[in-house]
């Protein structure tokens, strides 16, 4: 036999007596000093595979620690570039097509993605300000579907990219918006004002495009709406008169 293996065998064997032998059964002192000196063997027996253990994990932590680090400088430093290119945007009063060209450009060339929700809005703004509501419209649904909270921004974003979607006449894109505004909206105890406009918004369109029963659902939500804020009760009984109206012309059609 292979003395290597000869010796394995017997290491083997040593460490089986060992286990079944408990080494400790004479000791008279506390069990927090048996614990502890049952762990320094342990340690003691094991110290390679305790040290490897030690250095996989202060490694792990490390690059942990090293990426968020990266990512917040890089952060920082995208702030300032974007504020430095908007910054030299109002001062030499650039067109809005080249505010566009310089944010997209951005986006492309410097944007690691932190800086996107941000630039998105500022596109929105600017392709609405010139006209072109599709893309105006497409910018605010990228961040609607970016941002998860809070709730009530990521409903204002489809909202305003319905309102957008309306005003090319896309009723179906118009709709879809807003039905996703009114229903993250919906459950929230506050905004009624808001709440009523995207029920509205929503109906309104589902009349328009047919779907009688779904309109009357939507307009009805709008009527048992309360005012929550000790201002907009004018614009809450504005929206609730139009459903009305709504209402009426649906039972007739």
């Amino acid at each position: 036999m292979d003395k290597f293996v000869k010796k394995n065998l017997i290491d083997k064997k040593k460490e089986e007596t060992r286990i079944q032998v408990d080494e400790f059964a004479d000791f008279e002192g506390s069990k927090s000093e048996l614990y502890f000196l049952k762990f320094s063997r342990f340690l003691g027996r094991n110290r390679k595979n305790v040290f490897i253990g030690i250095c996989v994990t202060v490694v792990l932590l490390a690059s942990v620690i090293g990426y968020f680090e990266y990512a917040d400088h890089r952060f920082q430093k995208e702030t300032v570039l974007l504020e430095e290119l908007q910054v030299k945007a109002r001062k030499s009063n650039a067109s809005v097509d080249d505010q566009i060209k310089g944010l997209e450009s951005f986006l492309k060339e410097q944007s690691s993605g932190n800086m996107e929700l941000r630039v998105w809005k500022d596109l929105s703004r600017l392709y609405a300000e010139k006209g072109d509501f599709g893309k105006a419209a497409e910018f605010l649904e990228k961040a609607g579907i970016k941002i998860d909270s809070p709730a009530e921004v990521k409903a204002y974003y489809f909202y305003i990219a319905g309102n957008y979607r309306d005003q090319q006449s896309d009723s179906a894109k118009a709709l879809e918006n807003y039905k996703v505004a009114s229903t993250i909206i919906e459950k929230s105890a506050e905004l009624s004002n808001f709440k009523a406009w995207a029920f509205y918004q929503t109906g309104r369109l589902q009349f328009q495009t047919g779907d009688k029963a779904g309109a009357k659902l939507s307009l009805e939500k709008v009527l048992k709406l309360e005012n929550t804020t000790a201002t907009g009760a004018d614009s809450l009984d504005e929206v609730k008169l139009l459903s009305s109206y709504l209402l009426l012309k649906i039972g007739k059609s």
